[in-house]
């Protein structure tokens, strides 16, 4: 079994990647605050943890997967991940897929101008968020992605530490709020549109065909898909593809006759595919899987 280490993140300004730490935010009990765009599969995140520090991650596109010990999580738009402090998570050697990411992490060992709140006040509040019930929680994406983004922003402009500390703290209340509720489920005709997926991998699975399975038109389907399942259709069918086609390839299938089995229109195709959602080609996976077995 991998072991696990207390994951302290360094200041970062990459293209695609930034990391501001303490050293830069200067708001009490913000230990990091990161925005990740990838269009590519990234490396997985090792087994770690963070020190008495909570870990909130939003996407704004795609769907990621993060475990603990006992389970993994897929989230998507709108959907919130959170670990707990102390609590050993990773990506259980699953490559972080396409997409784009905002995270925090928040210092709960000191309530002394947490936030810039008073003691009580953030006592109470630290209180609340020990309590939340699940890891991943359903918000309402039109609420909570403009607090992070101005946050966010605020933040790397290294402007208005109390403002930035205000809109998070609105989040993190959002957050609690939402958590006391069920996720909404999805609805009759988009779900009928995931179970024709779900049964038709093989098939080529066109836009118009999943828009017509759901009685909508392209563009009403387009819409309310992303807003449901917080990726595009797709992204979905892709990804649905992808791990099809891993469990094919660890049987035995080669590449070829993969690619043929789920309907890409050729082999160079379904390895450009597989590797971005992957990190490996198709043949690569397969001499990856007999290493790792």
């Amino acid at each position: 079994m991998e072991k696990s280490a207390n994951w302290i993140d360094e200041y970062t300004v990459q293209k695609n990647r930034i990391i501001l730490t303490k050293d830069q935010l200067h708001i009490p009990g913000i230990r990091m605050f990161g925005h990740h765009t990838s269009y590519n599969a990234t490396p997985s995140l090792h087994w770690h943890y963070h020190a008495h520090a909570f870990e909130f991650s939003l996407p704004v596109q795609g769907t990621f997967s993060f475990s603990t010990k006992e389970a993994s999580f897929p989230f998507s738009g709108g959907e919130i991940f959170v670990s707990f402090p102390d609590e050993v998570h990773g990506t259980n050697r699953r490559p972080i897929t396409v997409g784009e990411l905002y995270w925090f992490q928040l210092d709960v060992s000191q309530t002394n101008d947490f936030l810039f709140l008073a003691p009580g006040a953030a006592k109470e509040l630290i209180q609340r968020l020990m309590t939340i019930p699940r890891r991943v929680i359903k918000t309402d994406i039109k609420k909570t992605l403009p607090l992070i983004e101005k946050a966010f922003s605020l933040a790397f402009l290294g402007e208005d530490p109390y403002l930035t500390a205000t809109l998070l703290q609105l989040l993190l209340h959002v957050i609690l709020s939402c958590s006391r509720h069920e996720s909404s489920p999805v609805s009759a005709d988009i779900q009928s549109a995931l179970t024709y997926i779900g049964e038709n991998l093989t098939e080529e699975l066109p836009l118009e065909l999943l828009a017509d399975v759901a009685g909508l038109s392209c563009s009403q389907f387009k819409q309310k898909f992303k807003k449901q399942l917080g990726v595009s259709p797709r992204h979905y069918v892709n990804c649905q593809k992808v791990e099809s086609a891993k469990t094919l390839l660890e049987s035995g299938k080669s590449p070829t006759e993969t690619a043929m089995l789920l309907h890409f229109s050729d082999s160079s195709y379904f390895s450009t595919v597989f590797k971005k959602y992957t990190l490996y080609t198709p043949r690569e996976y397969i001499l990856h899987h007999k290493k790792e077995n």
